[in-house]
Formats: structure tokens, sequence, C-alpha cells
């Protein structure tokens, strides 16, 4: 009369074990799921996706709107949420995207780019010795760039001048003279002088007198500025040339008159950093 129970428990436990082995792994499909899940959710699906929950998050330090559901009031690390939100605060900004809860604040689950390049219009722009400064095409007053996102940018300007035709010394087989200037770059309320320089040359022992010109001066200047989202900043590059002695016309007019842009065109890089 025993045999028969001892068998009843051996099935009960031998079911148990398949209903816990089956709980321990789900697989969720739209179709006929995988036998085999490979982990402890499978989800299975060749054309739809998994929508996270939706939140308009304020700030990366708010939990709010977010709720624990156990009622503890405080979010556990590793929750992950879809914001749909956008600040502009300058502070703690969010944007549209995948966050989580790290224990402390939300962070982005993606990779957050921007960039941008502005560059001189043509090249060749011809400056003359004038006792003050001129726009650089292009990139002159009422320039502006409006970042994507909050927090800080790294700014690369990048300026190239060279100098026009001299005026040859007479008696000497060779004859060379430098042209002189600042560029002043205005990067929102601050500004930056770069000096520069070239020279020119001429030649009486090659083709009975050949001209140089054009040798191109590159400099570059480099800022870290935090930058607010949607907010336009402002930047201006200008060019004075203050020495043109031996040029010709003293650099005010005609062949004696500086570059700015030889072969490559001056320019300015926003690249997006860090929050």
């Amino acid at each position: 009369m025993k045999k028969p129970t001892l068998q009843k428990n051996i099935f009960f436990a031998i079911f148990c074990l398949i209903a816990m082995s089956s709980l321990a792994q789900v697989s969720i499909s739209n179709g006929t799921p995988t036998a085999t899940p490979k982990g402890l959710v499978d989800m299975q699906n060749s054309t739809a996706g998994i929508v996270y929950p939706r939140f308009a998050l304020t700030s990366t330090e708010v939990e709010a709107p977010v709720q624990n559901p156990d009622g503890s009031g405080s979010l556990v690390a590793g929750t992950v949420v879809y914001n749909t939100n956008t600040t502009t605060t300058g502070l703690n900004d969010v944007f549209p995207g995948l966050y989580a809860w790290n224990g402390s604040k939300w962070t982005t689950q993606y990779i957050r780019e921007d960039s941008d390049v502005a560059q001189q219009s043509g090249l060749g722009q011809r400056i003359v010795n004038s006792g003050g400064y001129v726009d650089v095409t292009g990139l002159g007053a009422g320039s502006s760039f409006t970042p994507k996102y909050s927090g800080t940018y790294r700014i690369k300007a990048n300026v190239n001048f060279g100098a026009g035709e001299i005026v040859p010394k007479s008696g000497f087989a060779t004859s060379m003279a430098t042209e002189e200037g600042y560029f002043r770059i205005t990067l929102g309320p601050d500004s930056y002088l770069i000096y520069t320089h070239a020279y020119s040359v001429h030649n009486n022992d090659i083709a009975g007198g050949t001209y140089f010109e054009q040798f191109r001066h590159d400099t570059s200047l480099i800022v870290y500025v935090d930058l607010v989202a949607g907010v336009p900043f402002t930047y201006r590059f200008e060019i004075d040339l203050f020495v043109s002695d031996n040029f010709v016309d003293n650099g005010n007019s005609g062949t004696g008159r500086a570059y700015v842009g030889i072969g490559l065109p001056c320019n300015i890089e926003f690249t997006y950093l860090v929050e």
C-alpha cells in the first residue's frame, strides 16, 4: 500500500524541479520562443523592440518623477528609463535618451557627440596696413555656434598668414622683409591676441630676379569653454596688419598687401567633451 504513495511523491518532486527550471529562464516572443533561453529573460522578435518607461526628467540629480514601487522613497541603482525632456539651465541638464540611476544621479546610456567647423569664405584674402582690425571673411562679426548639449566644449581657432611682394633693395642680390600683425579672436566675452608674421624674398640671381612670397605662417589657439545647450555662442576673427616696411606701397595697396588664408582657410572647431 505504501508503494503508490512513494511513487506519487517522486513524481511530485520531479514536477516541481521541472517547474522551477522553467521559471528560472523565460523566453518572450511574438512567435514560438526558443526552447532554451539565453538568459533570465530572453526576448525574441524580428520586427519590434523594447519600450522603456518614459519620463520627463528635470535634472540629472533629481530622481523624480521616477519612483520606487516598494514605497521606500529611494530608487535602486540600475533603474533605467527613457527621458523625453530637454533642459537648458546650464547645470545638470538632461536630453532625450536612456538614463540609468547610479545611486546618486542619472547617467546617460548613450554617446553624446556634437561638433562643428566653420571656415573662412574664400582663400587669399588681402589685408592692408591701414592701422586697424578688419574681419576675416566668413568668420567676422555676427558669427555664432549653437551647442547641442550643456557642458565643456573644446574650441580650436586655426589661422594662417602670408606676406605680399617686397621692394628689392638696390645693390643687393637678395632682399628679404617681413610683414607682421595680430589676429584677434573673440570667443564670447573674451578676446585673444595671436601674433603673426611672414617673410617675402627677392633674389636677383634667379631668372634675372624672382619674387618669393606667401610663405604661410600657421597658428592655433585652443580654449575650453562651458556652453549651454541651445544658447548661441558668438565668435569673431579679425586681423590687424601693422608692419609692412619695404613692401610695395608699405602694404597699403596692390601686390604689397598681406594674405590671410593661404592654401587652407582659417577656421574654428567646436567639439563637445563632457557634461
